[in-house]
Parts: C-alpha cells; sequence; structure tokens
C-alpha cells in the first residue's frame, strides 16, 4: 500500500485537479496549493498529454512532500505508462474501471511492485458500486467516482448525484474519491457520506485566488475532521 492510501486512511483529503493544457498556470496555481497546504497534486490527463513527463517533474519539484497523482486513464500497455511516471515520483496513477478485469489484476501486481497506489476511475461505468466491490477482490482499495466534465456541461450533473454510491461503497474498506463539480459547500457532505478524497478542480483552479480557494477547502477538511 503506497503513500496515498496510508494518508487516505487516516483522515480525508484534498485533491487539486490540475487540468490545464497550459504548463505555466498549473505551475503558478501547484505553487500556490501547496503553499495552501493541499494534500495532493494532481497531474490532470489534459495536463498529461499535453507535457507527459516533463509536467511531473515540474510538479514534482514544487509539490515537496505532498502526494502527487498521476491521471493517465491507462486502457492498455500500463507497464510502458506506469514505470516512467513512478520513476519519476508520481506516488499515484489511475487506470479506467471499464478495462478487463484481468488487465486490473496485473495493474495491481504492477503497482505494488512499483510503490505506488492504484486507482480505478470509474467514470463511464454503468454500476460503480458492483464494479468498486468486484475491483476489490482484486487487491483495488482506491476507487474514484466521477461524473466527466462534458457531462457535467450537457446534463447539468455533477458529483452529487453520486451520492448514494459514496455510501455504499465507503461501508467496506475501500477507499472512495469523488470528482466532478465539487464546490466548497459540498466538502462536508461528501465526507459525511463517506468519501476519503475530495477531488476539486475548476473550484480552486479558476477562482480569482487559487490559494485562498485552496485554503479554504483544506480549512473546512482540517477543522472538521482532524
Amino acid at each position: 500500500m503506497g503513500l496515498l492510501y496510508q494518508e487516505a486512511v487516516k483522515r480525508p483529503l484534498l485533491q487539486i485537479a490540475l487540468d490545464l493544457i497550459d504548463l505555466n498556470a498549473a505551475i503558478d496555481i501547484a505553487i500556490k496549493s501547496v503553499k495552501a497546504d493541499v494534500d495532493i497534486v494532481e497531474i490532470g490527463t489534459p495536463l498529461v498529454k499535453s507535457f507527459g513527463l516533463y509536467a511531473l517533474r515540474e510538479i514534482r519539484k514544487i509539490a515537496k512532500d505532498k502526494i502527487v497523482l498521476a491521471d493517465l486513464k491507462t486502457v492498455d500497455a500500463m507497464a510502458l505508462e506506469f514505470n516512467p511516471y513512478a520513476n519519476e515520483g508520481a506516488n499515484a496513477v489511475t487506470i479506467l474501471g471499464i478495462v478487463e478485469d484481468d488487465i486490473i489484476k496485473d495493474a495491481v501486481e504492477l503497482c505494488k511492485s512499483l510503490g505506488v497506489d492504484l486507482v480505478v476511475d470509474l467514470i463511464y461505468v454503468q454500476n460503480p458500486v458492483d464494479r468498486a466491490f468486484r475491483l476489490a477482490s482484486y487487491g483495488v482499495n482506491i476507487v474514484n467516482l466521477h461524473i466527466g466534465v462534458d457531462i457535467q456541461r450537457k446534463r447539468g450533473l455533477s458529483a452529487r448525484q453520486l451520492l448514494h454510491e459514496v455510501e455504499e461503497i465507503s461501508q467496506s474498506d475501500i477507499i472512495v474519491s469523488v470528482a466532478g463539480g465539487i464546490k466548497h459547500a459540498d466538502i462536508d457532505t461528501f465526507i459525511q457520506s463517506g468519501a476519503k478524497i475530495i477531488v476539486m478542480g475548476s473550484a480552486l483552479t479558476k477562482s480569482p485566488d487559487p490559494y485562498e480557494a485552496t485554503k479554504k477547502a483544506v480549512e473546512i477538511i482540517r477543522r472538521r475532521y482532524t
């Protein structure tokens, strides 16, 4: 079990999602969020696709002792994707939950050997509760319940539609991460429902003051749950 899992079992964590294609902007926000004491800095998929390992190296230097997650959303050739990110300092990587079971099993073993956490993103999974429990039987211990940004825009949905699933899955030993349009006012609701990792993107990254926005979210979590 890697650092992400070890910390998440202790208390709820705040993750900032740097879903950007401007590396300079991502670096600036990362600096501010780390100063505000965010727990996890996520190199979002757009940043990974735009700048790859270079983005990881730059964010890793800024993150210092913070957890760094590379949101690779891997579906194939996992060794080719996971190995370089683990070697460059990522503490956790992601794979999509729609991937076949045998591949997930191999991913679990690979991440154990690399000393990084595997987070399974359940975006587009039709029955995330059943899938989460099935994955747990293969050794998966962190899942991300996730409503993608395009679905948020098209259907007016947010992660609040996942509260029931959060509650069900969190009754097990699985660490639940939740993402999808989460605002400061939602933090308490998700944590009370059992989420251990709160992923916030635009509420922090598009704020006029990312430092203050991150600090506010950190204070909500630390004040009430530590």
